[in-house]
């Protein structure tokens, strides 16, 4: 018996019913008889890959445990769905959904988020704000030609999206969250604003409306720091933390009793999902490390919000600054 199979049967017969017997159980599994699953069990027949995802989804044990159980260098993992048109945007944030779900008001479920840049849940909206976010994602991910060809004015989204992404950023704001933010969690949008303005892609009115949008939102994040709770029914758990010393990936990390899950960002909205006990357990340890160099914004001195908070709107009344300059004084063509 190969010693792959001898390690898997070992791990999911230690998750097995106890009330039944372990071999009829596999023989249920696999709908095979007795002498069958006996011979699988004690190392008379190998077991085939399919009759190894069947064991591992029946025993819920992740399947990195099956395929790389004795190399722990080894690893497999999910991925996010590839975004290349509206559409496949609208799926990204179903799937959002249904991964929000088991921990959205749930005392006990906590998720850590390590933004390089403004997490996307706090401009779920329907406004101008979320909606240039959308069109600059899909110019930068470049799957739709046509939306290189539109300025964000001619843009149109569905009502279908709008509502999805509406319910998610509902449900983030019904879970515990952790966030740690670094130096310039403002510098992607402000520069993306500047960009399409000065492209001409991007109106002079709707320039300004998406960063009176954005002051809003950093207001609401604002006044969720004087509680250390989200302004909802439930009043739900909020801390943000301010870590100088470095930039973070936007990595995500997700703590259920007897559960973690952690999503390691590779490019816009396209995330790596990970269960592997150790590598959750080290980004762990490294979000507590960041956490421990941090200071905590949320529940510090009026003092300490306000100072932490006003280098960001006079980021954003810099931009506005700029683009009435612009307005004057418009960027010669050559």
């Amino acid at each position: 018996m190969l010693k792959l199979d001898n390690q898997f049967i070992k791990l999911i017969k230690s998750k097995s019913n106890k009330n039944l017997s372990f071999i009829d159980e596999i023989a249920t599994v696999l709908n095979i008889n007795y002498d069958a699953a006996y011979r699988r069990v004690n190392g008379k027949t190998s077991l085939s890959l399919n009759d190894s995802i069947k064991l591992a989804k029946h025993f819920k044990v992740s399947l990195d445990k099956l395929f790389t159980v004795g190399d722990p260098s080894k690893i497999i993992v999910n991925k996010t769905i590839d975004i290349t048109d509206l559409q496949t945007l609208e799926n990204y944030f179903k799937n959002v959904q249904k991964r929000l779900k088991p921990i959205e008001y749930n005392e006990k479920a906590i998720m850590y988020y390590s933004a390089k840049e403004l997490p996307v849940f706090h401009i779920l909206s329907n406004n101008s704000l979320f909606r240039f976010k959308i069109f600059v994602w899909l110019q930068i991910l470049g799957g739709d030609n046509d939306i290189n060809r539109i300025s964000f004015e001619e843009f149109k989204i569905s009502d279908s999206l709008i509502n999805t992404v509406i319910e998610v950023g509902k449900q983030y704001r019904n879970v515990k969250i952790t966030e740690l933010w670094s130096n310039n969690i403002l510098s992607t949008t402000l520069h993306q604003i500047q960009y399409f303005y000065e492209s001409n892609l991007l109106s002079y009115k709707n320039a300004l409306k998406i960063c009176e949008e954005l002051t809003i939102t950093i207001k609401n994040i604002e006044n969720d720091c004087y509680i250390g709770r989200r302004n909802n029914h439930n009043k739900t758990q909020f801390k943000l933390f301010y870590n100088p010393l470095m930039n973070s990936n936007n990595n995500v990390l997700i703590k259920i009793p007897h559960y973690k899950v952690t999503f390691v960002s590779y490019s816009i909205l396209r995330y790596y999902e990970i269960e592997n006990t150790q590598v959750c357990a080290t980004m762990e340890r490294f979000i507590n490390n960041q956490i421990f160099l941090s200071k905590q914004i949320s529940e510090a001195g009026v003092k300490d919000i306000i100072l932490f908070f006003k280098p960001l709107y006079s980021q954003i009344n810099s931009l506005i600054k700029q683009i009435n300059l612009l307005k004057q004084f418009p960027i010669q063509k050559f």
